[in-house]
């Protein structure tokens, strides 16, 4: 079961703010600028949390700002294999043992564990989308139909996920 039909997404909906990034840096750097304008809500579908694009001090000082103060802040990460991202003490996993009222990481269905693609949606109005999460190379709009899609993919699996108890914050 695939979230959604990837092939052509790019050439949907208003395509004409679509920006088209090149290099790992460039991404990363679209992602921490997307995410230092969040107001709500920050959704994350990934592979193994992208160690290259999200374990940066930008993008951690960013989700920290986002999250002060904002009882409204939501932060939800799906990831198919958190093994590595354990191993090299990613800070996301930290955080979401700390923030445990605004940040939930989750492990993706079994049915999804051959998706490819990769996305991160800021208050359902903005994302970028990578069709190959192994490539550096992305799109980042705001067209609200494909933001809406990916949105509505994301709560379908979202649902049917696990929680990921290795992240689990352990009290003495």
């Amino acid at each position: 079961m695939s979230l959604f039909n990837s092939s052509n997404f790019e050439r949907q909906g208003n395509n004409e703010n679509d920006l088209i990034l090149e290099t790992t840096e460039d991404i990363r750097s679209e992602i921490i600028n997307l995410s230092e304008k969040t107001l709500r809500s920050i959704k994350i579908f990934t592979p193994d949390l992208e160690h290259h694009l999200y374990d940066n001090n930008d993008f951690r000082e960013s989700i920290l700002n986002f999250t002060r103060g904002n009882r409204h802040a939501s932060i939800q990460i799906l990831v198919t294999d958190m093994a590595n991202s354990i191993n090299k003490g990613h800070f996301l996993i930290r955080l979401a043992q700390q923030l445990t009222s605004t940040m939930d990481i989750r492990i993706t269905p079994k049915e999804y564990a051959d998706t490819k693609f990769s996305f991160i949606v800021i208050d359902q109005s903005s994302f970028l989308f990578k069709s190959d999460s192994t490539k550096n190379q992305a799109l980042s709009s705001l067209c609200h139909y494909r933001s809406n899609k990916l949105n509505e993919s994301f709560t379908i699996a979202w649902d049917q996920a696990d929680q990921a108890s290795q992240i689990k914050r352990l009290s003495i």
